[in-house]
């Protein structure tokens, strides 16, 4: 009995569905000192390919303490979050932070080489990276950044 051609075409449309497609990205300024982001700038832009890092941390959300106890802080630290626009463990920190009314300042590493470079300074490889003061937490978890906030004076 022969196979239906049906048969013999669904394994490579399968294979070849389960392909990523990836595109370069590329970061122009338009006439009127606009930044843009796309994977095809217009032909007269001078447009500079861009690296957008992933969310590259994948074990466990350490807690650096920077060598203090991790006693409750006497004042607050304020909270920098570094992230990506594609990261979703850095939304979710984010939405928890905004659930519990606690500010922070969010530092996209993709759109600003100093962002990026004080990213780096941090000890930051992949994001989400929360700092306060001089304590670190590299990766979410919801009791990571719980014990990151109380340490913190929140």
């Amino acid at each position: 009995m022969p196979i239906p051609r049906l048969l013999l075409i669904l394994p490579l449309t399968l294979a070849l569905a389960g392909q990523p497609a990836c595109a370069q990205p590329y970061k122009w300024v338009d006439a009127q000192g606009r930044t843009h982001y796309g994977d095809r700038p217009p032909a007269e832009a001078k447009a500079r390919p861009v690296t957008v890092p992933i969310n590259t941390y994948t074990g466990t959300p350490v807690l650096s303490t920077g060598g203090r106890p991790a006693a409750k802080a006497a004042v607050r630290e304020s909270l920098v979050i570094y992230t990506t626009p594609t990261c979703g463990y850095c939304n979710a920190a984010k939405a928890h932070m905004g659930r519990r009314g606690i500010p922070y300042t969010e530092r996209d590493i993709t759109i600003s080489e100093s962002n990026e470079r004080e990213f780096r300074q941090q000890g930051g490889r992949g994001v989400p990276l929360i700092v306060a003061g001089s304590r670190t937490l590299k990766g979410y978890s919801e009791a990571s950044l719980e014990e990151l906030l109380k340490v913190s004076g929140y």
